[in-house]
């Protein structure tokens, strides 16, 4: 995505126009823009842990005490996901990593996709109960 100096932002081959005043508020791309100044939502590229991809919620100028605790609550349920998935994804790779050593040790030099499946299979099965747990966490519990 490209800023363009005319206060524009241009992406491929869609074009998408923000006034100037905005346009200026971007220093740089590897930055997320600050919540009190942009007008909506902002969604960034997959995290390079986690796969996730990272929300920057705006805070209206109007916001209201309820639409603030569901925008704190929503940004506490990203972190706590960011987290989540981060310490998962990174066990993954170790313990794939490990697997595949293991075979090379053992005189393998090319692993099959029914060999890498024992691994999957494995995996999987160590951390049923954490991905159960994991889903019922997410089930939405309200406070009567």
């Amino acid at each position: 995505m490209f800023l363009m100096r005319n206060g524009t932002f241009r992406s491929k081959n869609l074009l998408r126009l923000y006034s100037i005043k905005e346009a200026q508020k971007v220093e740089s791309y590897n930055e997320k823009p600050n919540p009190e100044l942009i007008k909506q939502d902002y969604i960034g590229p997959p995290d390079k842990d986690s796969n996730i991809r990272p929300y920057v919620r705006c805070i209206p100028d109007n916001e209201t005490p309820l639409a603030q605790i569901l925008r704190l609550k929503r940004i506490e349920v990203e972190t706590w996901n960011q987290n989540f998935w981060s310490k998962h994804n990174k066990r993954f790779y170790e313990e794939k990593e490990d697997f595949m050593k293991l075979h090379h040790q053992a005189g393998s030099t090319d692993i099959s996709a029914d060999e890498m499946s024992v691994f999957y299979k494995h995996f999987l099965d160590k951390n049923r109960k954490l991905h159960a747990l994991y889903n019922l966490s997410c089930v939405p519990v309200f406070d009567d």
